[in-house]
């Protein structure tokens, strides 16, 4: 992540947490945990959330976790020597962690006008579409940026396979999208790139779905330049896109020469 100042005026943290898998308490659980080799994404939560304060995990996760908010964001990442780790931008963690090894610091990020700053996200990104015009608001509903793009080439008579589509419509789209998110939040998009787009089970099934839910995600890396540091800083601290409560959202950033 980027540079930071010694305080962070929204009383947010930047952890960065690595799993004791040498921890003895722990390594009985390591083969449910580690089920192909990595924690699932609603596992992940479930573990992070053993990081958050006492009186945060007492309170509950926030009415819409899944959605627009959520109560911490978190990406999975190597660390600077390769190793795996996970990056939480939330509340000052818990100064005992059963799980983890933590390391943290206050977020703020340290950023002008002119940064150029490279990026990776991973992102479930949704536009609003109006599906059924005679019940008003009701008929309106989020729906995944690259399917739309891929339905809409469909209409439209092309007859690519949908792998193809996805690669042409799907990421011009997914890049339009992040222009717009410059636009709105404080930056250029300058270079972006569909690095892999493809569908995640959430982890959860709803009522009387016969499998659990599953959500497209794109991962995007790039370059961007800051035009609005404020406003820039504001949306890296509620992320992007939804489904932020597994793992998708944070803007992970490194300065660029």
């Amino acid at each position: 992540m980027i540079d930071t100042e010694t305080t962070s005026p929204d009383g947010l943290y930047f952890t960065r947490a690595t799993l004791r898998t040498g921890s003895a308490d722990l390594r009985p659980l390591l083969d449910t945990l580690l089920s192909g080799g990595e924690p699932s994404r609603d596992t992940t939560h479930r573990l992070l959330w053993t990081l958050m304060p006492e009186a945060m995990q007492a309170e509950g996760k926030p009415v819409g976790e899944t959605g627009d908010r959520a109560a911490f964001l978190w990406a999975r990442a190597p660390d600077r020597d390769g190793r795996p780790a996970w990056y939480v931008l939330g509340p000052a963690p818990r100064a005992t962690a059963a799980f983890f090894d933590i390391d943290t610091k206050p977020w703020a990020p340290a950023l002008a006008v002119g940064d150029r700053l490279g990026f990776s996200l991973s992102v479930h990104a949704t536009v609003d579409r109006m599906h059924a015009p005679e019940q008003g608001r009701a008929g309106r509903h989020r729906v995944d940026v690259v399917m739309d793009a891929i339905h809409r080439a469909e209409q439209a008579g092309q007859t690519e396979a949908r792998a193809a589509l996805r690669r042409t419509a799907g990421a011009e789209a997914l890049a339009e999208w992040w222009r717009s998110q410059g636009e709105r939040n404080g930056f250029d998009a300058d270079a972006t790139e569909l690095v892999n787009y493809g569908m995640e089970p959430l982890g959860r099934r709803r009522k009387g779905a016969r499998g659990p839910t599953e959500i497209g995600v794109g991962q995007l890396t790039g370059t961007l330049t800051v035009t609005d540091p404020d406003a820039f800083a504001r949306k890296l601290a509620i992320g992007f896109g939804r489904a932020k409560a597994f793992g998708h959202g944070l803007l992970l950033l490194r300065r660029l020469g």
